[in-house]
């Protein structure tokens, strides 16, 4: 058994049906080609708008997140941890789906003139004060292939009136061929990293890694990735919300999530705090399990303009893993921390 922070890919989810629209769980959401690309189209949008006018302009970021999104905004403008009079742009982390203080961040860009960009790539469904994730800045960005195999697929919203019509000419002027290569790419990908073939890893992952420099221009989704992000949505948001609280509940006595909030959040895993001295112990006891996971940093102040990031275990909770499984991994936290 080997279980990841996403689930395994199949060839049988191909030729499952939607069941239902994607605007009953995404008011607003433009699907696109992937989550890096709707970077893109938000910050060549900000420059056609002339809010960033040269690649000296700077964007805010988070201290935590993705090499390849540092990467993706250094197309277009220099990503920054500090804020200064080049500063355009603030790029709101919401990591691991637990919100970011946005009273304290919305505050400061409205008083810096700053355009925010909720990065919800990791926030599907959760809430800040009863507020949906992605609904109080200029513009939202998601990246659904991290949530569920769906192919590479991401979404972008905005305040701005004419932003759809945008991302719908950009979508029609995605070259013929691209969307093939960027979806074959992220599936050789994914079924690579359940795979003991060494030779298929490294290979895959140089494809993978190949098709990123695409992304930009590769806008336009394919049927079948949307077709499957119909198909699982709902069901991802209600399994990963169950599990949450089931474990929240069963480790409550442990104080491991006493720094997250128990209601509002749809996590894309939960990033539970141990003592030092218990960190390294639990990983090995879950990796003797076959769970994939590590050391991490998880921004305790969720406050990228004060962040304070301690470490953290992630423990997976995606409709991949069986209700049988996901008990094994309560039991094994559970017994690991109490010993």
């Amino acid at each position: 058994m080997i279980i990841r922070e996403v689930e395994k890919p199949h060839l049988k989810d191909l030729i499952k049906k939607p069941e239902r629209q994607l605007e009953e769980f995404l008011p607003g959401v433009k699907v696109i080609g992937s989550g890096k690309g709707a970077i893109a189209i938000i910050l060549k949008y900000l420059i056609e708008k002339r809010i960033i006018r040269t690649k000296l302009d700077e964007a805010m970021v988070a201290d935590w997140i993705g090499y390849w999104v540092y990467n993706q905004i250094q197309s277009f403008v220099r990503p920054t941890k500090r804020f200064s009079d080049r500063t355009k742009v603030i790029f709101v982390y919401h990591q691991y789906g637990f919100p970011q203080n946005m009273d304290k961040i919305l505050e400061f860009a409205n008083d810096k003139k700053l355009i925010v960009i909720e990065d919800c790539a990791h926030a599907l469904a959760s809430c800040y004060k009863g507020k949906p994730l992605g609904s109080m800045g200029d513009f939202a960005l998601y990246s659904f292939s991290k949530w569920f195999f769906c192919f590479a697929l991401g979404g972008v919203k905005s305040k701005f009136e004419d932003f759809s019509d945008y991302v719908d000419k950009s979508i029609s002027g995605t070259p013929f061929g691209l969307t093939t290569i960027k979806d074959l790419a992220k599936f050789l990908y994914e079924r690579s990293e359940f795979s003991k073939n060494k030779i298929f890893k490294k290979y895959a992952n140089l494809f993978l890694s190949m098709s990123y420099s695409l992304y930009s221009d590769a806008i336009k989704p394919s049927r079948l990735a949307k077709s499957l992000l119909r198909f699982k949505l709902e069901k991802e948001i209600n399994v990963r919300q169950k599990r949450y609280y089931n474990f929240f509940d069963q480790t409550k006595d442990l104080g491991i999530c006493d720094h997250l909030e128990k209601e509002g959040i749809t996590p894309y895993v939960i990033p539970i705090r141990c003592s030092e001295s218990k960190n390294k112990t639990l990983v090995r006891a879950l990796h003797d399990k076959g769970i994939m996971t590590g050391l991490y940093y998880f921004d305790m102040n969720r406050n990228l303009l004060a962040p304070k990031f301690e470490q953290c275990v992630w423990i997976p909770c995606h409709s991949g893993i069986s209700d049988k499984d996901f008990s094994e991994i309560i039991d094994t936290v559970i017994k690991t921390l109490k010993k």
